[in-house]
């Protein structure tokens, strides 16, 4: 019995909505990924403007990898499966979370086997190759030892990371030193921040806040204000809410949200663009 192929039949034509239960915006495709296609991208998702940048860890088999997808057509065309620096490993990090593009970089939010000092890696986007440049984010900045993403402002030269669980403010990197430079408190606490990426002077984030409702919340990284921007049903307990990135498509799509459907494979949703009320 082929498992690996009925497992890919049955994704292929299972219904795990992600449709928007509040919110403007609709939800215009499902692009679907399975085996090491899966493994490598489950995590985080950024873009340039032509493709898509995924990161991928699943922790339980100890697999890492970054996918290179072209927006247009949703094919990988360049891929490292099974790759986590040695660099990296030999310091005890073992888990790949967020990324965010600029300048030809990936910036990869990684963490650590005891959760106690993550980082903040840097890629090339060119060849996925690491740089060999990382920055450890000690107990003072990140102090509950979690990273799950980072987004870059890309006109002020800045980097932003969150919080897993209450998060309750940002922290700000310079994106060139990576020397941390303050923190935004926001006026609310979030849970379960799995990612984020900045368009238009907001911070888009998205939450696995429960396996039934997940949430788009975008954030005002000048005055800390938390909105909600759109709520989505996973229908089935199946499906935890990962990356997300943010950019305008010919189709109409705005958001393009990762979604880890268990055991059978990865979604990336392409939604449609909030109203400019939401936006603002």
């Amino acid at each position: 019995m082929n498992t690996k192929r009925i497992a890919k039949q049955i994704f292929s034509h299972t219904d795990f909505s992600g449709k928007v239960l509040s919110g403007d915006g609709k939800l215009l495709k499902t692009r679907r990924y399975t085996g090491e296609d899966f493994f490598a991208s489950a995590q985080g998702i950024t873009n340039d403007g032509t493709y898509f940048y995924c990161t991928g860890t699943v922790a339980p088999l100890g697999y890492h990898g970054i996918t290179k997808i072209d927006m247009a057509t949703g094919r990988i065309v360049q891929a490292k499966y099974r790759y986590l620096p040695a660099e990296l490993a030999a310091l005890g990090f073992n888990h790949y979370g967020g990324c965010t593009y600029f300048e030809e970089k990936l910036f990869v939010a990684v963490e650590d086997t005891k959760r106690e000092h993550p980082c903040l890696a840097v890629f090339d986007a060119n060849t996925l190759e690491f740089t060999g440049r990382f920055q450890i984010l000690g107990a003072a900045i990140q102090p509950n030892g979690n990273l799950p993403w980072c987004a870059a402002d890309k006109e002020n030269r800045l980097l932003y990371t969150g919080f897993f669980d209450h998060c309750n403010y940002i922290n700000v990197f310079d994106v060139d030193t990576l020397e941390h430079k303050d923190r935004v408190f926001l006026d609310r606490t979030v849970e379960h921040t799995q990612g984020g990426e900045m368009w238009g002077g907001v911070i888009y984030i998205s939450c696995h806040d429960s396996w039934r409702e997940k949430h788009i919340y975008a954030i005002d990284p000048e005055t800390g204000r938390v909105r909600t921007v759109m709520t989505r049903s996973a229908k089935m307990n199946l499906v935890e809410s990962e990356g997300i990135t943010v950019c305008p498509t010919p189709d109409g799509g705005f958001f393009h949200q990762l979604d880890v459907v268990y055991p059978l494979g990865l979604a990336i949703r392409t939604y449609s663009a909030p109203s400019e009320t939401a936006r603002k």
